[in-house]
């Protein structure tokens, strides 16, 4: 719990028991639909007054409550002796017992974790739950009265909890959507609501993908555009989640900017390649219905060979990591920006208003709008969907080459669409940058390293996420490295070593700030002054929890 949110409580104990007893449990009548079975043991969490750790003794139910304020938990007791037995301190996160319960209640408290610590909470209840166990939780809906930093009147904080993102959340870490309710506040406050959700724990995989696979096998294809556009979408939703715009209407927002810089990584490789390898029915040498930014990127591609290096690997590195530190030419920055204002044309005019007939999604005020089921399906199996993507836009390309040159089998083109830039000249950049370091130790065990005996280490395993950005490239003694590989360090470790990874981070964007806050703006959405090191670091736990506790992947707990 945030410490201010505390302190009000632990100073007006009387007044909270008063008021919050003064009503029935509100969150009761849910019981019987969270909670089937009779007898459950049951914990609350955040149980407060234990108004409602009462009406779970009074269902039936076994229950035990936690609660992290002294002052609260001891006049719990005071006013009603019979919960002495099942009251215990505990908050969360970092609360953990042996024991595994049926159902977690976790009423009004998830709003008083700040954001950073929400991802932590979770984890916790998923460790709490036996599997097939229930999560009842409620959280504020609405609220009229937050200042800037989200705090009430009396200093408590108020964490905007949106139910889709809460929803995406516990789905990405193995909880399956059970229901979703709206109420009205029960003690009557005017400008108040609250939302009720249930989840239950699940080793269930990945979910069916219906509307996307319709896209793939159905819709009319006269070009890549589709395919380059459900791309994008998977590489935002794996690297770039918090980029999005979430909004009440049920949907969320994609800027276009974003979008369209995939479109340029993605066609780059195809638009160097020695053959013509055409991404329309159109698009074939000396046509004049070729796609509609193909001269744009090929002048593009031309200036960055002359300027930077002949080889377009090197030069599209080397593009890049100028484009990042703003260094850039006149003539490619002018060149760069004709480019992506004819794709995000293609874009708009094409996919996004054609995809499933026009029913999949909108464009509006430099966003493409998709209903948040459509963005959950992409967040939680974007990996499988790529691989899928890849092979179905080589075979079109294939077939779109039968007719002008039949040579251009799809086994030509895959390696174009796989290609990533030169990871090794992205990653001498940390090198370079930590050979600036004194005192050089290894983020995971803290012994200390040279340069000699350092690897740059991918926290997140390039071989999941592709990601050379600075803040994923961390010291390692290359012992601890060889250790890990491509294990995923667990939110528990990832944890423990807060303070030396954001040490690190802190480094990398004093040595490189233009190119670190380029890319953690990319990841974010935008790089946040005050609080960057805390939004990034539950970034990073939050892409580890999905890849141990979604796609299986191992995980990894340094020298255990």
């Amino acid at each position: 719990m945030d410490y201010q949110t505390g302190k009000f409580y632990s100073h007006n104990v009387s007044d909270v028991i008063s008021r919050y007893d003064a009503i029935d449990s509100p969150i009761s009548k849910y019981f019987s639909l969270a909670f089937p079975k009779p007898a459950s043991q049951i914990l609350d969490v955040g149980c407060g007054t234990g108004r409602d750790l009462r009406a779970l003794l009074a269902a039936g139910y076994n229950a035990f409550g936690i609660e992290p304020v002294e002052e609260l938990r001891q006049a719990a007791i005071q006013r009603y002796p019979s919960l002495s037995g099942c009251l215990r301190s505990g908050a969360l996160p970092g609360f953990s017992v042996d024991d595994k319960y049926d159902g977690i209640l976790c009423s009004a408290v998830l709003m008083h974790i700040p954001q950073g610590q929400q991802l932590e909470a979770f984890l916790d209840i998923r460790n709490l739950l036996k599997v097939g166990g229930r999560l009842l939780l409620s959280i504020p809906a609405t609220r009229d009265d937050l200042d800037e930093e989200f705090r009430d009147p009396d200093g408590r904080l108020f964490v905007p909890t949106d139910p889709e993102r809460i929803r995406l959340i516990a789905e990405q870490i193995g909880f399956t959507f059970i229901s979703h309710s709206n109420d009205e506040d029960a003690l009557g406050r005017s400008g108040y609501s609250w939302n009720t959700l249930i989840f239950e724990k699940s080793s269930e995989a990945n979910r069916p993908l219906d509307r996307i696979e319709s896209v793939l096998r159905n819709d009319r294809k006269v070009a890549t555009y589709k395919l380059a556009l459900l791309r994008a979408f998977c590489d935002i939703a794996e690297r770039d989640e918090n980029a999005v715009t979430w909004f009440p209407d049920g949907y969320v927002g994609m800027p276009m900017e974003a979008l369209a810089e995939c479109w340029l990584a993605y066609y780059w490789p195809l638009i160097s390649a020695s053959e013509h390898i055409p991404q329309s029915t159109t698009d074939h040498p000396g046509s004049r219905r070729a796609i509609t930014f193909r001269a744009a990127l090929s002048d593009l591609n031309c200036l960055c060979r002359d300027y930077f290096d002949p080889d377009p690997d090197v030069a599209y590195t080397l593009f890049v990591l100028a484009w990042k530190k703003g260094t850039l030419t006149n003539d490619i920055a002018r060149q760069l920006r004709a480019v992506l204002s004819a794709i995000k044309t293609a874009l708009r005019d094409g996919p996004v208003k054609h995809a499933a007939q026009g029913g999949m999604f909108r464009y509006q005020s430099g966003l493409v709008m998709l209903h948040v089921d459509l963005w959950r399906e992409f967040c939680l199996s974007s990996h499988w969907i790529r691989d899928s993507l890849l092979l179905r836009w080589s075979e079109l390309c294939e077939k779109f080459s039968m007719a002008k040159d039949p040579s251009i089998l799809r086994g030509a083109t895959l390696p174009y669409l796989l290609k990533e830039g030169l990871p090794e000249r992205e990653q001498g950049i940390a090198r370079r940058m930590y050979e600036e370091r004194e005192n050089l130790s290894c983020v995971w065990s803290d012994k200390k390293i040279t340069l000699a005996t350092m690897d740059v280490d991918h926290a997140l395993p390039f071989s999941l996420w592709r990601n050379n950005d600075l803040w994923n490239l961390l010291p390692a003694a290359r012992t601890v490295n060889n250790e890990k590989r491509d294990k995923i360090p667990t939110p528990e470790l990832l944890r423990s070593r807060k303070e030396a990874i954001v040490d690190v981070w802190q480094f990398a964007n004093e040595i490189e700030p233009k190119v670190f806050q380029f890319e953690v703006e990319r990841t974010l959405g935008k790089f946040h002054e005050s609080r960057w090191e805390q939004e990034l670091f539950q970034y990073m736990s939050e892409r580890a929890a999905v890849a141990i506790y979604r796609r299986g992947e191992t995980a990894w707990n340094y020298g255990l």
